[in-house]
Parts: structure tokens; sequence; C-alpha cells
């Protein structure tokens, strides 16, 4: 078998054994040396932000970066250069392109990245990168990294760790009852009664006074409530006097 030739679909051709090392290499786990931390927010529409660090939420897992995010998990990958090392080692003639151009010749943008198409060893595979929200001349250096990353999981290259970080990141966001659906916004506010002033208001007319007691009550106040005493009191005192005023008349 080692002096049997493969033919790559680019028409290259190698020996078979070299050509199984090559796509074993694909899929070899990296070094911990060569692996870093992503922060991954638990909630999409969290804007609650802080640095990175012990005593702040920002940490989810107690990893602190230092970095300037909302409440995350820090999952394991690999970054632009790391993949690119890979790929150089498996197949020093590897080549992307996007999958469109503008009128002037550079990578379209278009459903918030780019569309591409990686090939290594004479395979083609499409892959996607965005700029995970960047602005300005860094943000097409970062969709072309994304892209790479995307598409070199598409042979392989690092999947165990994606797998293994997203389910850590979904198994953190069940444990905190993460849901990103927006929170059912709470009952409007009732206003609050200002019982010494509708007392004051009422306090010469007995029907005024009987029917601010009762709205007291169907409020739910408790049997203690100052106002039922001072009902109470100031009813006993018109019975007294036997005068109230009606309609702005001593009666």
């Amino acid at each position: 078998m080692s002096d049997e030739l493969v033919t790559l679909p680019d028409g290259r051709a190698m020996k078979a054994a070299e050509y199984a090392a090559r796509l074993e290499l694909l899929s070899k786990p990296f070094e911990l040396n060569e692996i870093e931390k992503l922060p991954k927010q638990l909630r999409r529409n969290d804007d609650n932000k802080a640095q990175c660090r012990a005593g702040t939420q920002a940490s989810a897992d107690g990893h602190y970066c230092g970095g300037y995010h909302a409440r995350s998990m820090h999952l394991d990958y690999i970054g632009h250069a790391g993949i690119t090392d890979r790929l150089n080692q498996v197949d020093p003639l590897w080549t992307w392109e996007p999958l469109a151009l503008t009128p002037q010749g550079t990578p379209l943008m278009s459903d918030g990245g780019m569309w591409g198409k990686l090939t290594v060893l004479g395979v083609s595979r499409i892959g996607f990168g965005d700029a995970a929200g960047k602005t300005g001349p860094n943000a097409i250096k970062e969709v072309i990294g994304d892209f790479i990353r995307n598409a070199a999981m598409r042979f392989g290259v690092a999947t165990y760790l994606w797998s293994k970080s997203e389910s850590a990141f979904e198994k953190k966001r069940g444990e905190e009852e993460v849901h990103d659906e927006p929170a059912t916004p709470p009952p409007p506010t009732q206003p609050v009664t200002d019982w010494q002033a509708l007392y004051l208001a009422a306090k010469d007319s007995k029907p005024h006074l009987e029917a601010l007691r009762n709205q007291a009550k169907q409020a739910g106040a408790p049997a203690d409530f100052w106002l039922f005493q001072a009902v109470e009191t100031q009813l006993a005192s018109l019975q007294e006097t036997g005068s109230e005023i009606l309609e702005g008349k001593l009666v």
C-alpha cells in the first residue's frame, strides 16, 4: 500500500499512506498551548457589560479574560493563525475564495457576512464568516478569519473543540435558565391612592365617608388600616353634632 498512488480531484498524485496521514492530521487534536478562549454571551440581547475579572458577573465559568462583555462562557477554540498553520501542514496548496465578488472585485458581503469556498487536498467545501459585530478596517479581516475557521471545521479541523464547547455552553444556559425571548412586560403600575387627601375631602359628609371606607376595603386595606378608625371616629362625631356638609351647605 505504501507505493500505491492516490490522485486528488485537482490532478495531484501522492502515495496513499501520505494521503491518509494528511487526512488524519486534519482532525488531530491541538496542543493545549494552541487552544484559545472565546467569550460567548449566555444571553444574545444582554447589554449589561463589564470587564471580565474576579468580582464581576461577566464570567459564568470562572475564567477571566480581561475583556469587556456581558455574562459569558469562555469557549475553547483555535484562532485564525492556528487553523492556517494546520491547513499549511496538511496541504501547502490549500486555497479559499469568496462565492461572489462585487463589481470592484472584492468579496461580496451578504446575510451579514461572507460565503466562501475552502479547498484542501483538491476538495472544496462551503463556509460562512462574519465580523461578530466589528466594524471598520479590521472587520473584513475578521470575516475572512471566521470563514476559514468555519470552513475548516467542515474538514474536521477542531470539530471536537466546537462540539465540547457548545455542549458546555448549552448546559450552562440551562442551569441559569437563560431564555432569549423577550421577557413578559410587567403589568402596568397602579396609581398610588392618596388616602389622606380622600379622607380630608370626605370627612364632613357621612355618605362620602362610608363610600371611602368601602373603597379602602375593596382595595384590600388591612383591618388595622388607620383610615378605618379615622372614618369611624368622624362618623361618630357627625352623629353627635347632627351636622354634615351636603352640596356645600351646612345642615
